[in-house]
């Protein structure tokens, strides 16, 4: 699929080559270019499969009295959870924590009053699982760790390396511009010269979070379901040629 874009003859005053994308960009300036120019447009994809998750993870504990106490089992709690990870074999590096709360919970009267019903505590964590194909033993693992204080808010798939669906995009939108500009060249009547200026712009279609249960499931003997999918990654050049 793709989407391309003729701009009228324009002048420019000197030949610029530039690549930018969600690397860092590269410029090589050139000397003076032709008065006149054409340009086109276009929008290579290829998908891509993703290999590695990111995962939120919150544990949540609540005492009827004591601030101090809920704020302990929550700490016992994700220390399990994180134990559970590092005997799954997610690195230190890959466990974050995100936020850690502590404070009081109400009941709401008709009246419009509240009513003091406890103290709850919370920790949320950031995991990365480079392995996307035992993601799904490793949530089991903690929420069997981490019991009914363990929730696993959200599982994000990703690509670690999207260069070769890059590569293969770009080539695409590359051969379409081409050939499109050839045409216009045969259908106005005048003759491609040599590039003038390239441009490039990269995005990678996101897969959304995947919802995954909490402890409901912790004691099940079936390793929790990870489906990969695939993710889009479009690459968009803009290419000027000289017009002999």
């Amino acid at each position: 699929m793709y989407v391309r874009r003729l701009a009228l003859l324009l002048p420019v005053a000197a030949a610029v080559l530039l690549v930018s994308a969600c690397s860092p960009s590269t410029t090589v300036v050139a000397g003076d270019s032709p008065t006149n120019t054409v340009n086109v447009s276009a929008t290579g994809q290829a998908d891509a499969v993703p290999d590695a998750a990111k995962a939120s993870l919150t544990v949540s504990t609540n005492d009827p009295k004591d601030a101090q106490a809920a704020q302990a089992s929550a700490a016992a709690a994700a220390t399990a959870v994180i134990d559970a990870l590092k005997a799954k074999g997610v690195a230190d590096a890959d466990i974050a924590t995100q936020g850690i709360t502590v404070g009081p919970t109400y009941n709401y009267t008709n009246e419009g009053g509240q009513e003091l019903t406890g103290y709850q505590a919370t920790q949320t964590l950031q995991i990365t699982l480079r392995d996307l194909s035992t993601a799904g033993a490793t949530l089991d693992a903690v929420v069997a760790a981490g019991g009914n204080a363990a929730h696993v808010d959200s599982l994000t798939p990703y690509v670690t390396d999207p260069s070769v669906a890059a590569n293969k995009a770009r080539a695409q939108a590359v051969a379409v511009a081409q050939k499109q500009a050839e045409q216009y060249a045969s259908l106005l009547g005048f003759t491609l010269g040599p590039v003038t200026s390239v441009s490039e712009s990269t995005t990678n279609a996101v897969p959304a979070p995947i919802a995954v249960a909490d402890a409901a499931g912790a004691e099940s003997k079936v390793s929790t379901p990870v489906q990969a999918g695939t993710t889009q990654v479009s690459v968009t050049v803009s290419i000027s040629w000289s017009i002999g």
